[in-house]
């Protein structure tokens, strides 16, 4: 599956769940996302579409550009945003097909992120053993591995656990080098943490072995910053 039919794959599901929800659970504060609803949250995937196919990639992933996306369609049902991310999103799909693996990967990791975010808000469990989180594991431990072997911390061993009920998986740790401790986590709680879902205290509480500190750990994991609370989701 290359990165392109991730997206579409991605995309689709986010989709369903937007249809199925009511107007009123798209005015739900997103804790992942505090100063987004659900409707903003979609109104950013709407956007992403809408810049890439205009062209508009300056400053693309920051907070400037995501945020112009959420106050151009204030005010706009959650109807209407999905209306113009479902009429959007097969033109991306189809501009992008020709270099499909040479696109950049956060396309499809922030629309599974974004659909885990409405997800834990509403309280409707999914994602924690799909098709993408493997994959995007993959990408996240190989971040891990690389940003502390270039730091000047001990190594560390990575274990992924295998996702709950399934009894058949066998995750192989990595290291960045000869460890000096260990971190056993799930599949899921990698995924999440790498993107800021999860508060320090929570990082901290996962299970470390052989390490004096921890914290000190923190910031090679998570690509932006921590959440400033704890986020828990169904």
């Amino acid at each position: 599956m290359n990165l392109i039919e991730r997206y579409q794959f991605n995309r689709t599901s986010f989709q369903l769940l937007g249809r199925s929800l009511s107007e009123s659970q798209g005015q739900v504060n997103v804790v992942a996302t505090p100063e987004w609803t659900v409707s903003d949250n979609f109104a950013h995937m709407a956007g992403v579409a809408d810049d890439v196919l205009a062209g508009r990639l300056e400053g693309v992933a920051t907070d400037p550009w995501t945020e112009a996306q959420v106050q151009a369609r204030r005010g706009r049902s959650l109807s209407e945003l999905l209306e113009e991310w479902e009429l959007k999103a097969p033109a991306v799909e189809e501009l992008l097909m020709p270099m499909a693996d040479q696109i950049d990967p956060r396309l499809v990791i922030d629309l599974w992120t974004h659909e885990q975010d409405v997800r834990g808000a509403l309280g409707i469990p999914g994602g924690d053993r799909d098709k993408t989180l493997n994959w995007i594991v993959e990408q996240v431990v190989a971040g891990w591995l690389k940003r502390i072997e270039r730091s000047d911390l001990n190594a560390l061993e990575i274990e992924i656990l295998p996702a709950a009920g399934d009894l058949q998986a066998q995750n192989d740790p990595k290291t960045s080098g000869e460890p000096a401790g260990s971190l056993r986590i799930a599949p899921f709680e990698a995924a999440r943490l790498t993107l800021g879902r999860r508060s320090r205290q929570q990082i901290l509480n996962y299970d470390w072995s052989g390490v004096a500190d921890p914290a000190a750990y923190i910031d090679l994991l998570v690509v932006f910053s921590p959440a400033i609370q704890d986020i828990v989701e169904a």
